[in-house]
């Protein structure tokens, strides 16, 4: 045989063998559309696409999908199978339209798939019943489709971090055991002395921005910390204006609102505080003996402490963790801008300060501390919404780069890695992941956290202090009211 030879045998040979595997499937070997298309970019991520299908593959669309019906259809005056093929086609055209749009549409995204490789986001916003085969002439149509962005990798190889350290002294244990012990302590009024730090004020506070009332609680509670946030920005060096009120005191201030305002001419700008307080508690902790010790599982001081010394581990690790993820991806994103839309960001909102807030409590942070992060997340939610996805974008690339993958293994791993924080069973935490629609979530994390692992291997790490966090309190309130809260507040008043 000559050389032109073997390559005809060869190529008759895997032709027959890919008809084998076919035939084996009992699917025939897909043909390509003749399709014309266009694509347009629309904004960031968005792209426009106007499809023709030409009307000769629109009829042999047609002509496969009546091949099959043919054999039992039901013609008047021939029995089944025997009516002639144009009769066929003429009796049942409409009723096997809807199947041959189906078809057609079906075969022109993948096709687009394979021949675009656009990696949509989201499915295409097409409806189908309001789409017709048109008697004559091609069967056109457009759909607008959000895509990954695109973009060059980084450079994430040998990238130079700080990683803040901390060794847990007997005093950092002393304040977590002082925080542990307010669990169960009394709230009982406080008769002598102003607000100190740590003590419960009642009090109608008042939001205005150059005289025009914003929103009003009344009888708000809330405890005396550095901070104050609430669901829409925060009040700073809350203590410097509280310490020392006393019930009947009135103290102005001012409150930085976030980007999650309902008002967006207010978003980052500072408005006033009017706070009226009415009433102070403190707390009165419970004696920390041998029965208190017994009721809470514990047979020694010495063995809490040590169980809150690993408590205090877990969360300086986790800290670690996410200062060196937000340096290096501060790094990357600066190498390698790119802009998302904004319906995209808003629609994720809510499925990442869910995860944000699931993470935090898997690593053992306090419910004060997931509260005080969740209102900074929610005041903030567009910016850090769309600084997650932007991190999500760059990992996941990174990680198809690597080969990185997920398996089964370390999805399990990971929830046997949950249950031995929260001290729960791995079956009740798989449950709850599933019940809360939490898996996607997590395989997300799973691929960013060994992303993350091959990136710090080749890191240059130098430690620094850790920097000390002041303690924060987090109210249900917000500093703007919702459009909703303001319309029914209008409506009371007319009424």
């Amino acid at each position: 045989m000559t050389t032109a030879e073997d390559e005809r045998g060869l190529a008759d040979q895997a032709a027959a063998q890919d008809l084998a595997v076919a035939s084996i499937l009992d699917e025939p070997v897909k043909r390509k559309l003749d399709l014309n298309i266009a694509i347009t970019d629309t904004g960031p991520c968005k792209k426009h696409i106007a499809i023709e299908v030409p009307q000769v593959e629109v009829e042999r669309q047609f002509e496969d999908t009546l091949k099959g019906l043919r054999k039992d259809a039901q013609v008047p005056g021939f029995r089944p199978g025997r009516a002639p093929r144009v009769l066929v086609q003429r009796r049942f055209r409409k009723e096997v339209a809807g199947q041959v749009k189906s078809n057609l549409l079906m075969a022109c995204m993948e096709q687009l798939d394979e021949d675009y490789k656009l990696n949509p986001i989201t499915q295409p916003n097409l409806d189908l019943d309001a789409l017709e085969i048109p008697e004559h002439g091609p069967l056109k149509f457009e759909i607008d489709v959000e895509v990954q962005p695109d973009f060059d990798l980084p450079e994430y190889k040998g990238l130079s971090l700080k990683r803040p350290v901390k060794t847990i002294s007997d005093r950092d244990i002393d304040t977590q055991l002082n925080t542990f012990m307010e669990r169960y302590a009394q709230l009982i009024p406080k008769l002598e002395g102003g607000a100190e730090l740590g003590d419960f004020i009642t009090a109608d506070v008042a939001f205005h921005k150059d005289g025009v009332a914003l929103n009003t609680s009344k009888e708000l509670q809330f405890r005396l910390q550095p901070e104050l946030r609430f669901q829409d920005g925060k009040i700073s060096a809350f203590d410097k204006c509280m310490v020392g009120a006393k019930p009947g005191d009135v103290r102005d201030t001012e409150a930085q609102v976030g980007s999650s305002s309902p008002d967006p001419a207010l978003r980052g700008q500072n408005v006033q505080v009017t706070i009226h307080v009415h009433d102070l508690k403190r707390l009165r902790l419970p004696q920390l003996d041998e029965a208190f010790l017994d009721s809470i599982g514990f047979e020694t001081v010495e063995e809490l402490r040590g169980a809150l010394g690993e408590l205090l581990e877990r969360r300086i690790k986790f800290q670690q963790r996410q200062a060196l993820r937000r340096q290096l991806l501060d790094t990357m994103i600066q190498q390698v801008p790119f802009d998302l839309p904004n319906d995209l960001v808003a629609r994720q909102e809510r499925s990442t300060l869910r995860q944000q807030v699931e993470e935090m409590r898997n690593n053992g942070l306090s419910d004060s501390q997931i509260r005080a992060r969740e209102a900074e997340l929610r005041a903030n939610a567009h910016e850090q919404t769309l600084r997650s996805l932007k991190e999500y974008f760059l990992l996941s690339k990174i990680a198809t780069a690597e080969g990185i993958e997920i398996e089964q293994e370390d999805f399990d791993q990971e929830i046997e890695t949950i249950a031995a924080r929260t001290d729960e069973s791995p079956r009740r935490i798989r449950a709850r992941i599933e019940k809360d629609g939490l898996a996607e979530g997590l395989a997300q994390q799973i691929l960013e956290r060994k992303a993350l692992d091959m990136i710090l291997d080749s890191a240059k790490i130098e430690d620094v202090a850790m920097d000390e966090e002041h303690a924060v309190e987090t109210v249900d309130e917000s500093a703007v009211a919702t459009p909703e809260a303001g319309d029914e507040a209008s409506d009371s008043s007319a009424e």
